[in-house]
């Protein structure tokens, strides 16, 4: 895929399978949710809707372990990929994007911009899509909500636009945002490895 060789991102289209990501889908929807925080200078996070607007779900305790181990599978071919040594998997965040939901331009880690605990040890960030990104109607599927990933050195952005249990993973220190989803509820799963 043009684009991914620019930002050396790893993508695994089978993931899930759809059956799977429906049943993700259906389990977040019934679960508790909460605003997702933002972490800057401090060690807590922080609702700031104006940086990170997007739903957190909580879902069961089974639903977490089991993607946590697809994703601990998964970590050696990641750590190939990159050539990097990565030895544990942070506990993934089950996130809703709304109309009007989005995260601003931003690094996961690995770049001494934020004094979090966790950004030395993140890096490699992976983000699962759990539905289809469509500018047409269609069931389930969601406008807007692009996955960009951009460098200002060489002025370059690449839109990934969502499909059912596609997994990207990419260098933690790549800038990336999530545009303004404009219509649907964009279901993802994101976590980080270190």
């Amino acid at each position: 895929m043009k684009g991914t060789a620019d930002f050396d991102l790893y993508l695994a289209e089978d993931f899930f399978d759809i059956g799977s990501c429906y049943e993700l889908i259906a389990e977040m929807r019934s679960s508790p949710a909460s605003p997702a925080v933002t972490y800057g200078q401090g060690s807590s996070g922080e609702v700031n809707d104006r940086v990170r607007k997007v739903t957190r779900a909580q879902p069961s305790s089974e639903i977490v372990a089991r993607v946590s181990q697809r994703l601990m599978d998964r970590r050696e071919k990641i750590a190939e990929h990159f050539g990097v040594s990565i030895g544990r998997c942070e506990e993934p965040q089950f996130l809703c994007y709304r109309t009007g939901d989005f995260f601003v331009a931003h690094q996961d880690g690995n770049t001494g911009l934020v004094s979090l605990a966790s950004d030395k040890s993140r890096l490699v960030s992976v983000s699962i899509f759990l539905n289809r990104q469509s500018e047409t109607e269609e069931s389930d599927s969601y406008s807007g909500g692009s996955l960009v990933f951009s460098d200002w050195r060489s002025n370059k952005k690449f839109e990934l636009a969502g499909e059912p249990g596609t997994l990207v993973a990419f260098r933690s220190e790549i800038t990336h945002e999530v545009m303004p989803v404009t219509e649907g509820e964009r279901y993802a799963i994101v976590s980080w490895y270190g």
